[in-house]
């Protein structure tokens, strides 16, 4: 039956959650463990479930390996950033590049979803790539709002590409399938999507970067400073990966944390240098905005920039464990598996991004597991799990925490979330579109077919095809119609490019006042205010 006391465990754990992340303002990891501890008592009091703290800490320790690929990943990112590696990339692809926008565009989104990639975190993406290719992007001409879109775009993106898809991880670990034959599926999942969302937002407003436009843009120093060794680790890590994926019997044990941490390593050989340990002095005071001055220190800013990821996964594990504990869970496994078709289908489209708010890795834990199981022997699992993940992903959008939104907010310097996403509207509705058909189109096709793997390539090469087709006939559109032409801003002189307060605003249209009104005053009226300062002056010396 719909209505049991399962509901009301459900209800009453999304109550004092939403409380404690809106009211109290607690973070969104520490709402969902107390979140989980009251749906722990309560069953525990009502329906006799066992009281016994294990499940708890079973719960914190569900997503572990998961934890460690995250935090030895943003420690590989912080010795990117700290080696000058980012930096020098990104400066060479707008001197490489900086005459054909479109393929500058597409460059700087794969960038923002590197970090992502590797980490299964949005959040990595924001606050590394994301910071630093946003100021290029402000330069350049693109407006606050969608440099924010296109960040947090390119961060959900990168958090269901492949290699590290933690949504598609925790859908894996609900239905029992091993994580492993997802590179080429999600490979078509979000490239093309990355192609034509960075163009769609932000083609329309730059132009081609002259000789002179370059250093107003970037700090062309670094490619003086560092050389092209510094790409030495992401090409190593990178190698790693397609090595296992070979090998996995040889390179299979090394693990990803291994990697990254091995490849950050080698950061510290190639790029800048840095000692491994510096005292600090305990007399100055220690700012936020402070460099790293040894690599001790890159290790623990970089293990401090995880713990909102780690507290996260530690309160979805808590959550997750819990419901299944009070049979919440297999109340919503039920319900899902229960409806018809197309019920199905709307409730897969509506519950997953909304239920995303919360958390894109609780939403696919919760309800991507069950729609899985709904849809197996349809249409092919990886790719069910993996249009799921984006799915649950586009949540990062949406309240009450709009993850990737939020961060791209600060990074960018906009006033709210809402205009981000607001700006991020027409990727969205193609991101949606897409993931909707990937699941229900293409995944039936590639499980009806008798070589998955060849299906699955011509698709891939069938969606970059339109992609690059969309990217040719959108350029067309942006140089030749008149209104889209209108969009672009000369380098330099665009007003999203700085930041300017009312206050700021007010103070010197003010001043110019001032300056006109001292312009039109007459040499005789400027003269007697001298004259009575220089009668004041001399009685004052005579005076004393």
């Amino acid at each position: 039956m719909f209505w049991s006391i399962e509901l009301l465990y459900f209800v009453l754990m999304i109550a004092v959650f939403i409380v404690l992340l809106l009211w109290a303002k607690l973070p969104t990891g520490l709402a969902l463990m107390a979140s989980a501890v009251t749906g722990f008592i309560f069953s525990a009091i009502i329906s006799g479930t066992a009281f016994d703290i294990r499940y708890l800490v079973e719960g914190m320790f569900g997503y572990f390996d998961t934890i460690l690929v995250i935090t030895t990943a943003m420690v590989f990112m912080g010795a990117m950033e700290a080696c000058g590696a980012l930096q020098y990339i990104s400066t060479l692809l707008v001197k490489l590049l900086g005459r054909f926008p479109s393929l500058l565009l597409i460059a700087f989104m794969l960038i923002i979803m590197f970090p992502a990639m590797v980490t299964g975190s949005s959040l990595a993406s924001a606050i590394s790539a994301g910071a630093l290719v946003a100021p290029i992007m402000l330069k350049w001409g693109i407006p606050k709002s969608k440099t924010g879109a296109i960040i947090a775009i390119g961060s959900v993106l990168g958090m269901v590409a492949p290699p590290v898809n933690v949504p598609a991880m925790v859908i894996c670990d609900v239905v029992d399938i091993p994580y492993t034959g997802f590179t080429l599926p999600l490979l078509l999942l979000a490239f093309p999507l990355a192609i034509i969302s960075v163009l769609l937002l932000g083609r329309k407003y730059v132009k081609p970067l002259s000789k002179e436009d370059i250093p107003r843009v970037v700090d062309v120093s670094i490619l003086k400073e560092l050389n092209g060794t510094v790409c030495i680790p992401m090409l190593v890590l990178i190698v790693f990966i397609v090595l296992e994926m070979i090998f996995p019997k040889i390179f299979g044990a090394l693990a990803m944390p291994a990697m990254f941490i091995i490849s950050a390593v080698i950061c510290f050989l190639v790029g800048r240098r840095y000692p491994f340990f510096k005292k600090r002095d305990k007399s100055l005071a220690v700012s936020q905005d402070d460099k790293p001055g040894s690599v001790i220190d890159i290790f623990r800013e970089s293990v401090y920039k995880s713990f909102s990821a780690m507290g996260l996964l530690v309160g979805v594990g808590m959550f997750m464990e819990i419901i299944t504990l009070n049979g919440v869970r297999g109340y919503i496994v039920y319900i899902a598996i229960s409806l018809p078709n197309i019920w199905q289908y709307v409730g897969m489209a509506v519950s997953l991004p909304l239920f995303g708010g919360i958390s894109a890795f609780g939403s696919a834990s919760m309800l991507g597991g069950p729609f899985v199981m709904a849809l197996d022997g349809v249409c092919y699992s990886i790719m069910v799990t993996g249009g799921l993940s984006l799915l649950a992903a586009l949540g990062e959008f949406s309240p009450p925490t709009a993850m990737s939104a939020t961060f791209a907010t600060n990074v960018v310097g906009e006033k709210s979330w809402t205009k981000v996403t607001k700006a991020a509207l027409p990727a969205l509705g193609v991101m949606f579109v897409y993931s909707v058909l990937y699941v229900l189109w293409f995944a039936r096709i590639v499980q009806a077919a008798v070589n998955k793997t060849a299906v699955i390539l011509i698709m891939f090469a069938v969606a970059i095809a339109v992609a690059i087709i969309f990217a040719v006939v959108w350029e067309i559109l942006v140089r030749k119609v008149g209104f889209l032409k209108k969009c672009a801003h000369q380098v330099g002189t665009a007003d999203v490019s700085v930041a300017v307060t009312a206050e700021e605003t007010a103070e010197a249209e003010e001043l110019g006042v001032q300056a006109e009104q001292a312009e039109n005053d007459s040499p005789q009226q400027l003269q007697q205010p001298a004259e009575e300062d220089a009668g004041g002056s001399g009685q004052s010396g005579e005076e004393r």
